[in-house]
């Protein structure tokens, strides 16, 4: 009698769980009331158990770390820096297996500032895509390998606090992956010549803030990423929580808002969570919790909870109905063969 023949490694392989959360900044007034308090450990506490039972959590670390003694910034600092020594514990505690460091304040404290984050980063295992000490660096995103999958996340920023908002032309532009969608195409690639299963855009997109609606340069750009084959992007920044739309078995988080991070804008104050489950042979399920977040994020309920998938949902309807461009023929003039 013949054996049944064996499953691939491919078939055999279990669901993955990978989380994604928004901003977190542990600088400014966190830093005073809690870490510098000795009640880091509240940060956390209302997610931690979840964040940990995933296979791969994700998040934007939106304040660089450095070691400077117990000085924190002013509530209204617009740079931020944490206190390493305190957040990385936390961090690793809470079981975060990647951190974007591409946005807009990785160079707050300029080149040398940038080099210290990473340092404490590398020293702590705590793996980084978004900067680096050079751009090649930067690009390089993190894989992870769990359950037999493997995972590329992509980390790069649409927005610089440059006059001009950009890193082209500017010292950051050595350090920091900017967005664009040459540049991106490349890294996908890469990452699918790598042996990356599944590839996550984690983006911290631009130009506007506080704005329920993303701006629409950003709904163009990332239907593009998502038509040249990446398979899920995930956006922050706006420090409010945006819609969801899917580009074919693509989906597209505009915004996930803030996490760790304390502001008193409208819907500064509530969050998402986004859960991407990968199994054999089907698009990736999505699903979206809301957050109450600022010094200690935790888990949205009942009305409260309503409200923001409702607010969510009016959102994603909006964002649906914005069209697309008119596709153009990628056709060069030819240049002229003629002797001036």
């Amino acid at each position: 009698m013949l054996a049944a023949p064996s499953l691939s490694h491919a078939q055999q392989r279990e669901p993955l769980r990978m989380v994604f959360v928004g901003d977190m900044n542990f600088a400014r007034s966190l830093a005073r009331n809690y870490l510098f308090a000795g009640r880091g450990a509240e940060v956390l506490a209302g997610v931690r158990d979840e964040l940990r039972s995933a296979d791969i959590a994700v998040g934007n670390l939106e304040s660089i770390l450095l070691e400077r003694g117990n000085r924190s910034d002013t509530t209204n600092s617009p740079v931020f820096a944490g206190p390493q020594r305190l957040a990385i514990p936390l961090l690793l505690d809470a079981g975060f297996d990647a951190l974007s460091t591409a946005n807009n304040h990785a160079w707050d404290f300029g080149h040398a500032g940038l080099r210290e984050n990473l340092r404490w980063l590398d020293s702590a295992g705590l793996a980084h895509a978004g900067t680096g000490l050079t751009l090649d660096d930067a690009w390089r995103p993190v894989i992870v390998r769990a359950k037999g999958w493997t995972v590329a996340v992509i980390a790069a920023t649409a927005m610089f606090n440059y006059p001009d908002l950009t890193v082209i032309g500017h010292a950051a532009e050595c350090c920091v992956a900017w967005l664009d969608t040459l540049s991106f195409a490349r890294r996908l690639r890469a990452a699918r010549d790598s042996g990356a299963d599944f590839v996550v855009a984690f983006v911290h997109q631009g130009p506007v803030e506080y704005r329920a609606i993303p701006h629409y340069t950003v709904v163009r750009q990332f239907r593009a990423m998502a038509r040249m084959g990446v398979d899920a992007i995930i956006a922050h920044h706006p420090h409010v929580p945006q819609g969801v739309e899917w580009v074919g078995r693509v989906p597209i988080v505009y915004s996930l808002g803030n996490f760790i991070f304390k502001q008193r804008q409208a819907w500064t104050d509530r969050g998402l969570w986004a859960e991407l489950v990968l199994t054999e042979h089907a698009p990736p399920a999505l699903t979206i919790r809301p957050l109450v977040v600022g010094y200690t994020p935790y888990f949205a309920t009942g009305r409260d909870s309503a409200r923001v998938m409702a607010h969510v949902d009016s959102i994603s309807r909006l964002i649906s109905d914005l069209p697309n461009p008119p596709r153009r023929r990628n056709v060069a003039r030819p240049r002229s063969t003629r002797n001036p």
